[in-house]
């Protein structure tokens, strides 16, 4: 799995960069091409490799070892974690050292005629029964942080003109991140098993879930602080600028959230990253413990950026001219780099159309998880609906007088709905 960035700078604020995203995108393959013309690997841009975890999946071909190493899975042989830098395996090693045994993903797999009921899988090098005690029937069960983090996805990050801004963003764009997801689900087949879900989302939850039995409410807390409901890798937990629409009570670290009060951070701000500090840092290296808390913001940034939501919400870095920025985390990579660069500026676009009509998508922030949900299922985009406002904003006079819904009702719509509007229904097309 290889990520790219567009490179040294960012694209610019006018219409004409626009054009430029998918260019981008061809040359960065072209690059990717060039160091590879003397092999025979062809890049693909694919969510999930469809046989990642099957016997032989690695060229030269290597052998999971369960009782050893970073992983120990019984599909994902260590070898398949790349040894360049010392992260990958330390992640790998630290989160299930941290869980107190490996991650367990089942996702529920797709039945036709010729698929056993019940699905239950025999794993002959399971020698203490992990692997048979944690996985589900028909579910395709995986055991290990590869799957997850050797998945592909498109992610697009933004800056906003002040801070205000960027929260506002960030608010908007998680209701719309399942809609999103759904339509660009990619991610059909796990272990060479065809799916019932559509999406990588739930896998990389799960292959990232480092809470402990504590953490997770199967024993009492002891040894931990908190109950955590959800792992690291998840939807956002809640809104930046307002409390309305904040109706789950998620676990804060109440010392730091205390520390930003004192030190003049409103309370909405404060809230989420006093959330963010209930995580553990899971990787650490020597060299960075000791810092200039004045001018470094690694410890802050080791926590920020292992609490993988669907949309990050970053503060400037010190003495640098880039500013408060916004990322937009669901969508799943596509095929091509004009699908790609489409869905990019679809999101930019939308961003600019929030600001300019004052748009309001918010919803409870408990619907956006359960939207989270829906939009992981086998062609969501089609066949499920999801909650969303009935109205937005009118965008004149007429619009105002067909919209007779309450300020803050909302409504199960098909993502087409969404999307292109109901006539019948008078709702407003994003």
């Amino acid at each position: 799995m290889i990520e790219g960035t567009p490179g040294a700078q960012p694209y610019g604020f006018c219409a004409a960069y626009f054009n430029a995203v998918e260019a981008n995108m061809k040359l960065r393959r072209q690059q990717l091409l060039h160091i590879l013309k003397d092999t025979d690997v062809f890049p693909l841009a694919i969510s999930g490799f469809p046989r990642l975890g099957c016997h032989g999946f690695l060229d030269p071909p290597h052998d999971p070892t369960p009782e050893s190493g970073a992983s120990r899975s019984l599909f994902f042989p260590d070898e398949a974690i790349w040894a360049g830098h010392p992260r990958f395996r330390t992640l790998t090693r630290n989160i299930r050292e941290r869980r107190g045994s490996k991650v367990a993903i089942n996702i529920p797999i797709f039945k036709d005629e010729a698929t056993p009921r019940p699905f239950v899988e025999d794993f002959p090098n399971d020698k203490d029964g992990g692997g048979s005690r944690d996985a589900l029937p028909d579910h395709i069960y995986m055991d290990c942080m590869g799957f997850g983090m050797g998945c592909c996805c498109l992610q697009v990050t933004f800056q906003a003109c002040d801070v205000e801004e960027a929260r506002l963003l960030y608010d908007q764009l998680a209701v719309i991140g399942p809609v999103v997801l759904a339509l660009s689900a990619a991610t059909p087949i796990f272990r060479g098993y065809l799916a019932d879900w559509d999406c990588r989302w739930r896998v990389i939850e799960g292959s990232v879930d480092d809470r402990t039995e504590e953490e997770r409410g199967l024993k009492p807390l002891e040894n931990d602080h908190f109950v955590i409901p959800k792992s690291r890798y998840s939807p956002v937990s809640y809104y930046l600028t307002t409390d309305v629409y904040n109706d789950v009570d998620h676990p804060r670290d109440m010392d730091m959230y205390k520390l930003m009060r004192d030190s003049g951070i409103d309370h909405l701000l404060a809230q989420h990253m006093a959330h963010l500090f209930i995580r553990d840092p899971i990787s650490l290296f020597r060299e960075k413990l000791d810092q200039d808390l004045e001018k470094e913001t690694d410890h802050f940034e080791n926590i920020q950026s292992t609490n993988w939501q669907s949309m990050r919400f970053k503060p400037p870095p010190p003495d640098s001219s880039i500013g408060w920025r916004v990322e937009f985390r669901p969508t799943e990579i596509q095929l091509t780099d004009f699908e790609n660069a489409a869905f990019a500026v679809f999101v930019v676009l939308l961003t600019r159309t929030i600001l300019s009509f004052g748009l309001n998508f918010l919803i409870p922030i408990s619907k956006v998880a359960e939207n989270m949900v829906t939009a992981q299922k086998r062609d969501a985009a089609q066949s499920e609906q999801f909650y969303f406002r009935q109205c937005v904003a009118p965008l004149d006079e007429e619009e105002a007088e067909k919209c007779s819904c309450e300020e803050d009702d909302f409504k199960l719509m098909s993502a087409d709905e969404i999307i292109n509007g109901n006539s019948k229904t008078h709702w407003v097309k994003i």
